[in-house]
């Protein structure tokens, strides 16, 4: 019996002994891991605690905005063409929503959504985050708010203490504020804009294109950083190195938006009309070089710039399209002849409809028309080529490519757009009389639009050559950090005497029978008319099918307010631009006189 209880004893104190052990074990890795932990991982965890609470977040800044003059006036208020707008995205998160029924009631009466719809994504609960509408706009999204606080307060009535509801995000519908970039107009004048695209990482954004492009740095500014503590809440607690974002500058143009507006939607009517395949217009103010207005069409929305059919559309073609231009520069080369003294507006010659080079080679009149006795005023009138091959045959070839390059072809303006090509005249620079001659009327060399009109306008300018420009200032807030002002880039490219002489000779164009719809009652109109035919490279020959049709003119011819360019490029509906470039000059033109108030002069 004694035994028995002895080694029952015996048992119990086995027992006891071993979980004794198991507990001093348990102690001693407790221990040690606590040592692990507090000794040997000290620093380590100090580190992970401190970036826990720690705050190093980068800090986008402001993006610079657009502005046109809002009227004629250079000292009057400015019209937004690029600005950042708030937007918001609104989801759902179904797991959070007790009141289904009155949140798609609210959403779908201010976002115009289906309410079934609606519902339907809020019965969705094994969903976190269902998107109902996106680049929702600051003022539905502020009723929105207005009218989920009264839900939200009709919801707490019938819950206690800390059951209560606090934002409206415990109702289950979320708002997501983000900053995008907006252009109010849309596509109108799009091409000078550009936009505001993704960078090759698909997650910064880059200007693209336009002035956003070639403004990029200046707009964007400087990212800030706040670095820093926060609380268990994620507020911040002090920023102790962070720095401010610095926004970007604003960039002031010298479009006037009431002339842009007006200029875009009667090229949008022209190139419809006559079923071309795109257009361009520019209006350039006369004395100081001042782009008033630059459109093309076929345009895009840059706020939606990835709904085009192809990038090529994105292209601003004033600056970048280079072209044959046609018998516009008949004008160009008639101005050079009469400078050097080979011809005068009398200067008669025999047209035979011909003139032989030499290896065969022939230029002839358009239809092969014969004119006879012809002197240079009707040669501009009629558009004859051979007169004007005439009437530069004396320049030698070199004084004539010396003289192109003086009007601004075969190099850049430096108008500080993006995409700016220098056209090509390297044609002059080749032995033999037949790329003189054919350059005299347009072909064999190319221009772009802001070239052309830009020559011309020395023929408006007494003979001047203007730097042309678009950017009328910089401004940093609210102060003009630069600002451009006129700057004649030459002088007397050809005499104020040679000006006055081709611009009688212009007006004399515009009276013919040829240009009627470039009148404009009551105002003397100078101007000439191009229609070019365009090179098919491959064939080696110009396709007869495709032609460029243009106009360039200035107004009033006595004292020129503005130079104007029209070009549409392959139109169906007339063989020449005196169906389709020149009305639209005179649409354009008409509205411009009537909107600088020009008191009338004949």
């Amino acid at each position: 019996m004694n035994i028995g209880r002895n080694n029952q004893k015996q048992t119990i104190a086995s027992r006891i002994n071993v979980l004794q052990g198991v507990i001093f074990l348990f102690i001693l890795i407790i221990i040690g891991r606590l040592f692990y932990l507090q000794i040997i991982k000290h620093d380590y965890y100090v580190q992970l605690g401190l970036s826990q609470r720690t705050i190093d977040q980068e800090v986008a800044p402001e993006r610079g905005r657009i502005f046109a003059l809002a009227s004629q006036s250079e000292d009057g208020e400015l019209y937004p063409l690029a600005v950042n707008k708030v937007f918001y995205e609104i989801a759902l998160d179904p797991k959070m929503i007790t009141r289904p029924q009155n949140i798609a009631d609210i959403l779908s009466k201010n976002l115009e959504i289906d309410v079934n719809v609606i519902k339907e994504k809020a019965g969705l609960t094994d969903k976190r985050y269902e998107v109902v509408a996106k680049n929702v706009s600051e003022d539905k999204v502020g009723r929105i708010k207005d009218e989920l606080n009264i839900l939200l307060e009709d919801v707490n009535k019938s819950l206690l203490g800390p059951k209560k509801l606090t934002a409206i995000q415990d109702l289950g519908v979320i708002l997501k504020k983000s900053v995008l970039r907006f252009y109010p107009d849309k596509e109108v004048g799009a091409h000078l804009l550009g936009f505001l695209g993704f960078d090759e990482d698909g997650v910064s954004r880059e200007g693209k294109y336009g002035l956003e492009g070639y403004f990029d740095d200046e707009l964007s500014g400087l990212s800030g950083k706040i670095v820093g503590e926060k609380d268990v809440a994620g507020v911040l607690l002090y920023d102790s190195q962070g720095e401010q974002a610095r926004p970007g500058a604003d960039v002031v143009l010298t479009i006037d938006h009431t002339v842009q507006y007006k200029a875009c939607q009667a090229l949008q009517k022209a190139v419809e009309k006559n079923m071309a395949d795109s257009g361009t217009v520019i209006v350039m103010e006369t004395a100081t070089g001042a782009i008033r207005a630059m459109c093309d069409y076929p345009s895009f929305d840059p706020n939606d710039y990835g709904k085009v059919e192809s990038p090529e559309v994105y292209n601003n073609l004033a600056v970048f399209q280079n072209y044959e231009p046609g018998s516009v520069m008949k004008a160009i080369s008639m101005a050079i002849a009469i400078n050097e003294g080979k011809v005068t507006p009398e200067t008669s010659y025999e047209d035979t409809g011909e003139i032989k080079f030499a290896f065969g080679q022939v230029i002839r009149n358009a239809g092969k028309k014969e004119y006879g006795w012809s002197d240079m005023k009707k040669v501009l009138a009629y558009s004859i080529n051979t007169g004007i091959v005439f009437a530069t045959q004396d320049v030698p070839n070199k004084i004539f490519h010396d003289y192109m390059s003086d009007f601004g072809f075969g190099k850049t303006s430096n108008i500080l757009l993006s995409q700016e090509s220098a056209g090509d005249i390297s044609s002059l620079e080749k032995k033999g009389d037949i790329y003189k001659a054919t350059a005299s009327y347009g072909q064999g060399i190319t221009v772009t639009p802001l070239q052309m009109i830009n020559a011309f306008n020395v023929l408006a300018n007494r003979g001047n050559l203007m730097q042309p420009y678009i950017i009328k200032e910089l401004k940093y807030n609210d102060k003009v950090i630069e600002s451009y002002q006129p700057k004649i880039v030459r002088q007397n490219v050809i005499s104020a005497s040679t000006a006055s002489q081709i611009s009688a000779m212009l007006i004399n164009v515009v009276d013919g029978e040829h240009a009627v719809g470039a009148r404009v009652p009551g105002y003397y109109v100078a101007g000439k008319s191009g229609t070019a035919q365009v090179a098919n490279i491959g064939a080696k020959k110009y396709d007869s099918t495709v032609t460029i049709h243009s106009f360039i003119g200035f107004a009033p011819a006595s004292k020129p307010k503005f130079t104007l360019l029209t070009k549409l490029d392959n139109p169906k509906t007339a063989q020449y631009s005196e169906g389709t470039a020149i009305p639209l000059f005179g649409e354009i033109a008409q509205f411009l006189i009537q909107y600088y108030k020009i008191a009338p002069e004949r």
